[in-house]
Order: structure tokens, then C-alpha cells, then sequence
């Protein structure tokens, strides 16, 4: 996780616990937290993000910031977790994201929400932004939107179990989504040109309410991603439970 964004969710999770931001269950508004936690409001928005895809907050369009019915502990928990888990994590992680992902993406295009759309573009406009530029700083930044759609794809699922799975899962992802992007050129498989290109694709999936070509489009933004993190070294081929019919509509 980028740590800058890590220190902007403590800093939240610390104030949340004191009470010093929250008022009958709800958040002082954007402006007032950036001035309360001495952060610009950008910095403050993707660590909000973070936490309403853990779970933590629910963002409400033109109603403001609330908690949600989850403690704090939660995400705090999820947080403390990431260092410890094996070496391997990113494989293993990889192999949990073949068997869920695809599943669940068709269940989202069925029981999507415009809410969830909305927050699925606005993620898009960034990745989009994003796809232009090189570097580390791009490529932390897009690997953090790239793992919030997705996280927002799941939680468009209406199932809560789902997203507390596939939040531990996705967490994991985030360092290697970075490394791909800075060491795949971005027209080939798992690039920053084509990843963006087939995150929106699975957007008008979901959007048209296509559950089979959304299930379709997952699977083969999935292969994608592992063929080019095993040619970078990041997991082991064995990970590819698509190749071995382990996973996916070929089984």
C-alpha cells in the first residue's frame, strides 16, 4: 500500500476513535477534515475511498461522509495483516482473484446500482489520466485506482461476506499491479494502455447488464494480468488456475 495513503488512513482512524471528526455518525465535511488532518483535499479523497471500499465509511453523494455499521478495528486489522502474510502472497493472491473475480463481476452486472457505476467511472477518469504518464509515482497511483474499481466491482455484488474476502485478497495486489506497470510495455498484455482499455470494456459490460460478457471480460483481463506478471517474475506459472481449467468458463 502506498504510504502516504496508509498514513492518511491512520490519521482518519485515529480521529474517527477520538470522536474528533465524527457527529451523529457522520464526517465533517472534505474541507474541514483536509484542515483538521493537515492534508490537501486529493490526498484526503483516496484515503476516504480506502475505507469506504473497506468498509469503514460510506460515502453518500450530496449527503456527506457516515460510518458504517463495521468498527474501525476492521480496517485497522486489514492493515496490520498485509506485513506479515508469506512471500508468495502475490501468487496466492493472484489464484483467489481467478476463482472469485470472474463470478462475482457477473453477479455485479446484474445487481449494479448507479452508485456503483458512478464510483466505477470516476475510478476510470483517473486510471484514463493515468495511462498517460510513466514512472513510479504513476504507476503507485494507477495501481491504487486499478485495485479500487475492482474492489468496487465486488462490493456491487450486495454481498458483504464477498467484499470481506476479497478485501484481504486485493490489498496484496496493489505492489505488484505497480511493479507491472512500470516493467510491461504498455501496449503488451497487462500495459497500462491495454489494462485501461479492458477496464473499460468490463465497465460497459457491467453497465449493459451483460452477466455472460462481463463474467468473459473478467476472465480475460485476469489472464492478461498473470501472463504478464509471471513474464516479470512477480508469481510462479503454476498460479494460472485459468491454464490448468482449475478456474474460470473453460472448466
Amino acid at each position: 500500500m502506498n504510504e502516504k495513503r496508509k498514513q492518511v488512513i491512520e490519521k482518519l482512524l485515529e480521529k474517527i476513535k477520538s470522536g474528533d471528526i465524527v457527529s451523529n455518525n457522520k464526517l465533517l465535511p472534505e474541507r474541514q477534515l483536509a484542515e483538521v488532518l493537515g492534508e490537501t483535499r486529493p490526498v484526503l479523497r483516496e484515503g476516504l475511498i480506502a475505507l469506504d471500499a473497506m468498509g469503514v465509511v460510506d460515502i453518500r453523494d450530496r449527503q456527506g461522509i457516515f460510518l458504517s455499521s463495521h468498527e474501525e478495528n476492521a480496517a485497522r486489522t486489514m492493515l496490520q495483516k498485509v506485513h506479515g502474510w508469506p512471500a508468495d502472497i502475490l501468487s496466492r493472491a493472484m489464484e483467489v482473484r481467478q476463482i472469485i473475480e470472474p463470478i462475482a463481476t457477473g453477479i455485479a452486472a446484474y445487481r449494479r446500482s448507479e452508485k456503483d457505476l458512478e464510483k466505477m467511472r470516476a475510478c476510470l477518469e483517473h486510471m484514463k489520466e493515468l495511462s498517460e504518464q510513466s514512472g513510479q509515482e504513476a504507476a503507485d497511483k494507477g495501481a491504487y485506482w486499478n485495485t479500487a474499481l475492482h474492489t468496487i466491482i465486488i462490493d456491487a455484488t450486495d454481498n458483504a461476506y464477498l467484499s470481506r474476502i476479497y478485501e484481504s485478497v486485493i490489498t496484496a495486489i496493489e505492489q505488484g499491479m505497480s511493479m507491472m506497470r512500470i516493467n510491461t510495455p504498455p501496449s503488451a498484455e497487462g500495459g497500462r494502455f491495454v489494462a485501461y482499455r479492458e477496464h473499460v470494456e468490463l465497465y460497459n459490460r457491467i453497465k449493459e447488464g451483460d452477466v455472460h460478457g462481463a463474467e468473459l471480460c473478467s476472465e480475460k483481463h485476469l489472464q492478461h494480468t498473470i501472463n504478464a506478471l509471471v513474464q516479470i517474475g512477480c508469481i510462479v506459472p503454476s498460479s494460472n488456475l485459468f491454464e490448468q481449467k482449475f478456474a474460470g468458463l473453460a472448466r
